[in-house]
Formats: C-alpha cells, structure tokens, sequence
C-alpha cells in the first residue's frame, strides 16, 4: 500500500447497522410527514461526518431522507439531514449532523 493510500489515525471508516425513525420534511408543505419507525439503516462515520443510508425498499414516500428531515437512532439521538439523495445504487444517502438541543428557560 502506498503512503496516498493509507489512512491517518483515527480516520478509519466506522460503518454500523441500526434501526432509525425518519421523520421527512416537507419542503413544499413545510411540516414533517408523519415518521416512519423501524427503518433498516446502515451509519457510516468518516473524517468526523456522519453518513445513514437506507434502502429505497424502506425508504418510500415518508421514509426518504430528504434534506432537513430528521432521523432519530435507538438511543434517541436526533440528526438533521444536511443533505439527503440517491446514490443509484439502491439506497437513499443521508449526510447528517446532530441536532443542536434546546435549552428549555
């Protein structure tokens, strides 16, 4: 392997299987589409971005992962879809950030 392959410390690919509730934004209506739970999902963390990518099987209608949806993991962790698409290929491609909280007064 050559140097230009190698990976840093700390830069390895980490790739889970989980099980998420879409919850899809609306843009034209501007609301969320009631969530869709129980979804199949694969979580892969590369260079600190978080990435969830769902099979279009699951993914129809409500369940898809379009940009400012929202996915919620099973520990409750709440991610904003910064940007949501189809890699053509079979699957919905959802590049996340997590949720700032809200400070309640």
């Amino acid at each position: 392997m050559s140097a230009t392959m190698t990976q840093a410390p700390g830069q390895e690919k980490k790739e889970t299987t989980v099980k998420v509730t879409v919850k899809s934004w609306d843009s034209m209506g501007k609301k969320f589409l009631k969530p869709q739970e129980d979804v199949d999902a694969r979580r892969v963390e590369l260079k600190g971005r978080i990435a969830f990518f769902i099979s279009v099987k699951q993914a129809i209608g409500r369940g898809q992962p379009t940009t400012d949806s929202e996915i919620t993991d099973a520990d409750g962790t709440v991610y904003v879809v910064k940007k949501g698409s189809s890699t053509g290929m079979g699957e919905y491609m959802a590049t996340v950030e997590k949720k700032a909280i809200e400070k309640k007064p």
